[in-house]
């Protein structure tokens, strides 16, 4: 084959492939799209897996799990990732598990469940049904309770002779709100955390109040973890006063007097996190030309994550709380 037929199939490859990737990458195979738009979509897709998330967790709603699952397939779809496979065999163990030991509602109350001390943190987990393995396949989860929910307890407001009364901060469906012993009483899976140090009584107290405006609703609030869709930044921060989800009740409490109850632990591995699977496929469509650089963004994306959010776990291994109470019932 003469040198002018190889020189000339080799141009037709190079138009082949421009009019390929042209459109979403430039003549150094990098993505034209701005970091801003990369960033927003991802952003996108992050809100939406965790608007099924904070569903589940604050609603119990079984629906959740099927438009998730759309949700999963759609993404897969488009960036040719298995996250699909990936939560149902995790929902399906999960299920088997449920079957065998018995949903939550099965659970009997936990009698023994101190409620003495003001300021202590209480968390909750488990995976027994297919909400709870929603839950902890989005987040990641190394305690052996699986924990994913809190609240702090405000014992002025408790009557041990009523466990409907509404004593413990911290955020369901409809934001900033408040939950009963009844209610920590059925949960299969209980850890309560005491402050490692004597507090303040009259610190306490304030920063309790402060944070009755919010779940007696004085101030409107709503539940989530975005505040909007436009950047990587828009996780909503511990400071944020209008988005809450059940953590940054404890923590705004202990934040008010100078304690941050946010550990950022390096024990809890975000690579084993449903989130983490999402963001990796994501960078690893975009930036499919640069291995490193799609890795470096995924580790900038949680890093931000890890900083700005506070999770149950999180709260498990601050210096500041001791563990004086655990129930694990599965």
């Amino acid at each position: 084959m003469s040198k002018k037929i190889l020189v000339l199939l080799f141009l037709i490859v190079i138009v082949i492939l421009i009019v390929m990737f042209g459109c979403s990458v430039n003549d150094q195979g990098q993505s034209v799209k701005s970091d801003a738009e990369i960033d927003a979509a991802l952003n996108q897709e992050v809100a939406k897996a965790m608007s099924f998330y904070s569903k589940a967790l604050s609603g119990d709603d079984p629906s959740a799990i099927g438009e998730f699952k759309a949700f999963l397939a759609g993404f897969d779809a488009k960036y040719g990732s298995n996250c699909t496979d990936e939560f149902t065999g995790y929902l399906d163990k999960s299920v088997r598990a449920g079957s065998r030991l018995g949903t939550t509602s099965n659970f009997p109350p936990l009698t023994d469940l101190p409620i003495v001390r003001d300021g202590d943190v209480y968390l909750s987990g488990g995976v027994a049904d297919a909400i709870g393995a929603l839950i902890t396949w989005v987040a990641p989860n190394v305690t052996r309770g699986q924990y994913v929910h809190g609240a702090i307890v405000d014992t002025d407001k408790f009557d041990p002779t009523n466990l409907d009364c509404a004593c413990f901060q911290t955020a369901v469906a409809d934001g900033a709100n408040y939950e009963t012993p009844r209610e920590w009483m059925t949960k299969p899976n209980v850890a309560v955390m005491k402050p490692a140090f004597a507090l303040n009584p009259a610190s306490l107290n304030a920063a309790q109040a402060a944070m009755d405006a919010y779940c007696s609703k004085r101030i409107a609030t709503s539940y989530g973890f975005f505040k909007d869709m436009v950047n990587i930044f828009s996780l909503v921060t511990k400071s944020d006063n209008t988005y809450w989800y059940c953590t940054k009740a404890p923590w705004r409490v202990y934040n008010s007097m100078g304690i941050d109850i946010d550990s950022n632990s390096l024990l809890i591995d975000w690579t084993t996190s449903g989130l983490y699977s999402i963001i990796k496929a994501y960078y690893k469509t975009i930036y499919f030309w640069s291995s490193s650089l799609a890795n470096s963004k995924l580790n900038q994306y949680i890093a931000s994550t890890r900083n700005t959010l506070v999770l149950a776990e999180e709260i498990y291994y601050s210096p500041y709380l001791q563990k004086c109470y655990e129930a694990i019932r599965y």
